[in-house]
């Protein structure tokens, strides 16, 4: 497709197949669009390419509903990606995919607020994609509905929404709406160069970079200027906000896991549903307002959060991308369509929902950040060396023109050149826990682990063998494997053994034998010829084996590690709670927050490849 950027020469914007955009189209190509250095172009679906920063226009809703409509919801877009950057920043939730569609529902505000600001001219645009202010439809958790009322009423003014709503959704949006009005107002001025730049810098420095995984280097005053903007209105959601959400999500997922606990069959069929992604479960309203059991086990309550994360990414906020957190916009009713049930209109997401494709646009950015960093670790640092033996080169080689003087036939021997240092050679095993101890976000944890080191090395072409355990191995991929797609659907598929629920799978959860799991894994990669071999153990929770016993598992560190075998053991908890890989495994890092897996798992592979910084 043809971009609708400016074009040179003064002509006018155009589209895919060469269609010049129309009206309000063609002035956000030239104005708001070259602002946030966006292009448009026309396509089928909604979509947005974060490497390319392309906007695709639905040709459709062009053609049917109008250039204004469309202007509207690439205003809001481009706005998301001018200042949103909440998904740069740690949040505390039972579950960061429901934080962040909590987070989108009061960001939609602010970005309108500071977008109409900055171009007011938008603002007619952004009208022309309203649809009704009201709630309807099927019954929605208690958390999606606080989530989508607290756009709309941001749509509205924060005036109260129309509808039925259940009376601790009313209570807390209620109790967060000033506070809610305050987040929105909270953006960065719309001339970004009127900032001081000096305090921009410090705060920056003391409040930003503290938080941020990826360089330490600070990115220019503007970027600066708007992050530290996102974190002031980041405090004050985790202040004033989310724990009003916080608890609309447990409440939620609590009554649903009642309702499993009690209906067997019913759980059932919510592990097909969770199993196959996105199938339909036709009875979440009957688990929030049915009958439950006094109480709910946590396989129940994990399950029930599943559903919930499940429900929140396909109904509540579906964003065009990870990278840049664009929100929703809503659709404009026609004549004779039905009431819409969530009140905004769901953009196709640009590249497939598959589970594997969802967690690497999670770490997609941190993919990059560990790519830079290894490729650095693998190159010796003396990047050009000089050697010697060559008929010509850069300059002479003093010891051989003196032996030439003996030795005429050491002519063409005289001469040095610069060489580029090999690549150096190294081979890394992934070991992953999947026992019963990982379910829930451990699981979620693992998997966004999984797929940032697989990506990582698969760029950087480093073979590597990636194994699951529970009593036994479950492989995943092997050394020779490519990285193609059935070895990502093997991949995606490890939160599935943990509930055991994958289908062909092992699905031994009950059960983790690390000891000889580990011993095991670690002959499989001695086996690979390398100069460096490295073996990460992925786990969180105590060893509680069919065949071994937590001794069995100090033993096995105890024989991988020794200086003869050949391999450097490293021991990995992402997450909070995983403080026991200290006990086990002497190289280690714990607790280690999703933001900052690249960095970390970096830093322990330039450690152990390179040695300590000096």
């Amino acid at each position: 497709m043809t971009s609708a950027a400016s074009q040179p020469g003064g002509e006018p914007p155009h589209g895919a197949e060469g269609k010049v955009l129309p009206g309000a189209l063609a002035a956000l190509a030239t104005g708001l669009c070259h602002d946030g250095n966006v292009l448009l172009e026309l396509g089928s679906g909604w979509s947005w390419d974060p490497s390319r920063r392309v906007l695709t226009v639905d040709k459709k809703d062009l053609r049917h509903r109008g250039a204004d409509y469309c202007a509207g919801i690439v205003a809001h877009e481009v706005g998301h990606v001018l200042i949103s950057r909440y998904l740069s920043f740690p949040v505390d939730f039972p579950s960061q995919r429901a934080a962040y569609a909590a987070l989108n529902g009061i960001e939609d505000p602010r970005v309108e607020a500071w977008i109409v600001g900055r171009f007011p001219g938008a603002k007619v645009w952004l009208e022309a994609g309203r649809g009704e202010s009201h709630l309807g439809g099927r019954t929605l958790p208690s958390f999606m509905a606080f989530c989508l009322a607290s756009a709309l009423e941001g749509e509205q003014g924060f005036a109260p929404v129309v509808g039925l709503l259940p009376t601790g959704v009313r209570d807390a949006l209620d109790r967060t709406r000033a506070a809610r009005r305050r987040f929105a107002e909270t953006t960065p001025p719309t001339d970004l160069r009127t900032r001081d730049a000096r305090e921009v810098t410090a705060r920056y420095a003391r409040d930003v970079q503290p938080h941020l995984s990826g360089p330490p280097w600070p990115p220019p005053l503007r970027e600066q200027a708007v992050r530290v903007s996102a974190w002031d209105a980041h405090e004050l959601a985790t202040r004033e906000i989310l724990p009003a959400a916080r608890a609309l999500y447990l409440a939620d997922q609590e009554r649903i896991a009642r309702y499993l606990e009690r209906n067997p069959a019913a759980a059932a069929q919510a592990r097909r549903h969770v199993r196959d992604v996105g199938g339909p479960w036709d009875q979440l309203g009957a688990a929030l307002n049915g009958p439950g059991a006094e109480r709910a086990g946590e396989d129940a309550r994990d399950l029930a959060g599943a559903l919930l994360d499940q429900a929140v990414s396909g109904r509540a906020h579906r964003p065009l991308t990870a990278g840049a957190q664009p929100g929703t916009r809503r659709s404009r009713r026609r004549p004779g369509e039905p009431a819409p049930t969530s009140g905004r209109r769901p953009l196709r997401p640009p590249r497939s929902s598959a589970p594997y494709d969802v967690a690497y646009r999670q770490v997609a950015r941190q993919v990059d950040q560990l790519v830079r960093q290894l490729d650095a670790v693998l190159r010796p640092r003396k990047r050009l060396g000089q050697r010697s033996g060559y008929p010509s080169g850069q300059r002479l080689d003093l010891r051989r023109v003196m032996t030439y003087e003996a030795d005429p036939r050491q002519w063409n021997r005289l001469w040095t050149r610069a060489t580029i240092p090999d690549r150096r050679e190294v081979a890394i095993g992934l070991l992953v826990d999947l026992s019963g101890s990982m379910c829930g976000e451990p699981a979620r944890h693992a998997l966004l682990g999984t797929v940032l080191l697989a990506e990582t090395l698969h760029r950087l072409q480093v073979p590597f063998a990636i194994d699951g355990f529970q009593d036994v191995l479950i492989p995943l991929h092997d050394f020779e494997d490519p990285l193609d797609a059935s070895v990502r659907a093997r991949i995606a598929e490890m939160p599935l053994e943990v509930t055991g629920a994958r289908q062909g799978g092992h699905n031994n959860p009950g059960h983790n034998d690390d000891g000889p799991c580990l011993r095991e894994f670690a002959a499989k990669v001695l086996d690979r010829a390398a100069h460096d071999r490295v073996i990460i153990v992925l786990s969180d929770g105590e060893p509680a084996g069919r065949r071994s016993q937590p001794s069995d598992l100090t033993a096995a560190v105890r024989h991988v590690s020794a200086p003869d075998q050949g391999v450097r053991l490293i021991g990995l908890g992402l997450g909070p709670g995983t403080e026991h890989v200290r006990s086990y495994y002497p190289e280690c890092v714990a607790n280690v927050p999703l933001a900052q897996l690249a960095t970390q798992i970096g830093g322990l592979l330039e450690r152990v490849l390179v040695g300590p910084t000096p």
